[in-house]
């Protein structure tokens, strides 16, 4: 839903992945790090992430992003496949 913090316009497609959404913490321990939200390793981390929606098979997400040497804020739209 953004690139780089920012909205995108109307005629602009969001990046899109497939994969299982997994979580973990960063940090030296548990008890201390901070938790995000990741698909695969190579795909995005959305750090701190708040569920904004949830509604039929389709999450909303907002969190915060690692972009070159800045935090933006991300907003995922995560659809929920049927597994067969």
């Amino acid at each position: 839903m953004r690139n780089a913090g920012r909205w995108l316009t109307w005629n602009q497609k969001p990046r899109e992945f497939t994969g299982a959404l997994l979580s973990s913490r960063a940090g030296k321990t548990d008890e201390q790090g901070i938790t995000y939200l990741y698909l695969g390793d190579d795909g995005p981390k959305l750090y701190d992430a708040r569920f904004v929606s949830v509604l039929g098979n389709e999450l909303r997400l907002v969190g915060v992003e690692k972009f070159e040497s800045a935090w933006v804020v991300q907003e995922w739209n995560c659809e929920i496949l049927a597994v067969e």
